[in-house]
C-alpha cells in the first residue's frame, strides 16, 4: 500500500506569496531566490506549477521611470557579459541569468537607450549566426571554411553585412566598445555585480 504523501492540490502560502510578487513586481527569479532563501530553479518550479494549477502567470509590464540601470541586478550582470562578449543573442542572455527572454530584452533595451552598451548589442537573432561569428574572429580558417563548418554559403557577405552594422567580428579583437566605455565609467557610478549584490 502506497503511503507516501498524497501531492498539494494547491500552493502553500508561501509560494503563493512568490507567484504574487513575480506577477506584481519587476523582481527576476534570482532576486525572488534570495529573498526567500531558496534556489533560482526553485523559485521556477513554484512558477510552473502554479500554472499547472491553473493560476494565471503574467509579468508587471517594467517602467522606465522607475528602473535605474545603474542599482539593477540584471542591467549589471548584463553590462558585465557586454564587456567581454559582444557577440550575443538576448536568448543566450536569459538563459545564462536564468530570466525570461521578454524581461531580457527589456533591460537590454534600457541599457541602450542609456548607453550602457552599444545600440547594436545584442541585435543578432540567430545562436548559430552568433557561433559562427564567435568562431571566425577566434580561428584562423578561412572565411569559406568556416561558412561551410555553420552551413553559410554567403558567410563573407553576411561578414560584411555585421562589419557595416558596427558589429566587432574583427579576429583576436575585443568588444570596440570598451576602450571608451572603460574611461566612462571613470565618471558615471555604474556598480560591478559585487556591489550590486550587497545592496
Amino acid at each position: 500500500m502506497g503511503r507516501g504523501r498524497k501531492p498539494a492540490k494547491d500552493l502553500s502560502f508561501r509560494d503563493k506569496k512568490i507567484v504574487e510578487r513575480y506577477n506584481s513586481t519587476p523582481e527576476t527569479m534570482s532576486r525572488l531566490a534570495k529573498t526567500y532563501g531558496m534556489s533560482k530553479q526553485r523559485v521556477f518550479q513554484i512558477v510552473v506549477r502554479a500554472k499547472k494549477l491553473g493560476y494565471v502567470i503574467k509579468r508587471k509590464e517594467l517602467l522606465t521611470d522607475h528602473h535605474d540601470a545603474r542599482h539593477c541586478e540584471v542591467c549589471n550582470k548584463i553590462f558585465q557579459t557586454a564587456g567581454k562578449e559582444n557577440l550575443v543573442t538576448t536568448r543566450q542572455l536569459a538563459q545564462l541569468l536564468s530570466i525570461e527572454d521578454k524581461i531580457c530584452q527589456w533591460h537590454v533595451s534600457q541599457l541602450r537607450k542609456t548607453g550602457y552598451v552599444p545600440k547594436n548589442f545584442a541585435t543578432i537573432r540567430s545562436d548559430r549566426l552568433v557561433k559562427a561569428l564567435q568562431f571566425y574572429r577566434d580561428h584562423s580558417l578561412p572565411t569559406n571554411d568556416v561558412g561551410r563548418k555553420f552551413g553559410y554559403k554567403n558567410f563573407y557577405s553576411i561578414l560584411s553585412y555585421q562589419k557595416k552594422k558596427g558589429i566587432n567580428v574583427e579576429r583576436g579583437s575585443k568588444p570596440a566598445f570598451m576602450s571608451d566605455f572603460e574611461q566612462e565609467k571613470r565618471t558615471l557610478p555604474f556598480p560591478t555585480v559585487n556591489q550590486t549584490e550587497s545592496l
